[in-house]
């Protein structure tokens, strides 16, 4: 067996590797996704339910606009020059 035979071995070794780290990693995450689906598993948004309360979406609540940096600086100009 020669250098480059010992080579091409070990990449197909590493591929095989990869693709097995691959689809444990993709199984894993499918199991994941299903135990989140199952009822029951989230009870914080089912007690909001049974309470009557509105769900917000995450990060939907309390939002207002970043203010605008040239107000600040006509603000400062104005003070100025008053």
């Amino acid at each position: 067996m020669g250098i480059k035979d010992q080579f091409q071995d070990k990449a197909n070794e590493l591929k095989d590797q990869a693709q097995h780290a691959a689809n444990r990693g993709r199984d894993e995450s499918r199991e994941r996704g299903q135990q989140g689906r199952e009822p029951g598993r989230e009870p914080g948004r089912e007690q909001g339910r049974e309470r009557g309360g509105q769900e917000r979406e995450r990060g939907q609540q309390g939002r207002r606009p970043a203010p605008d940096p040239m107000d600040e600086l006509r603000d400062e100009r104005d003070r100025f020059q008053s």
